[in-house]
């Protein structure tokens, strides 16, 4: 009786663990370390190079913020934003609640958004199944803070 109490809670756990939900690949903090804007096929900015600085994203389960300190040329400028996300494979969709610019405040944006080890890029705009705009798109790529 004993061993069947014992083997049946052991069965028990291990199904449990089985159950468990996928972890999401975007939750915590990411520094930024590149980020590049296209126009027309011509490079607009960089950075580090045209502007210079740090910045932060930070993702939770359905939240993401994101904020910056920059200069450009002579001018300081800080950066933030946040919002609600959903992220289906490498579809993000990132609705915008507070932004430094009002313009993009209830907005959502769709972008592909890849992670491979401790490494995060996500660029847009995208379409419904990720695809970029070659021609035209901003790409960020982040590491994530230890």
């Amino acid at each position: 009786m004993k061993k069947t109490l014992f083997f049946g809670t052991l069965l028990l756990l291990i199904l449990a663990g089985c159950n468990q939900e996928p972890v999401n690949p975007v939750v915590g903090a990411w520094d930024l370390i590149y980020a590049r804007q296209v126009e027309n096929d011509s490079i607009i900015s960089t950075f580090p190079g045209d502007y210079q600085g740090s910045g932060v994203k930070m993702w939770c389960n359905n939240y993401w913020m994101v904020m910056g300190n920059y200069i450009m040329d002579t001018t300081e400028f800080v950066s933030y934003g946040g919002g609600s996300y959903t992220l289906e494979g490498i579809v993000y969709k990132e609705s915008i609640k507070y932004h430094v610019s009002k313009d993009y405040e209830g907005k959502t944006l769709r972008m592909r958004i890849v992670v491979q080890n401790d490494t995060l890029i996500q660029v847009w705009p995208a379409d419904e199944l990720g695809v970029v705009d070659k021609s035209n798109y901003t790409s960020e790529k982040y590491v994530k803070v230890k």
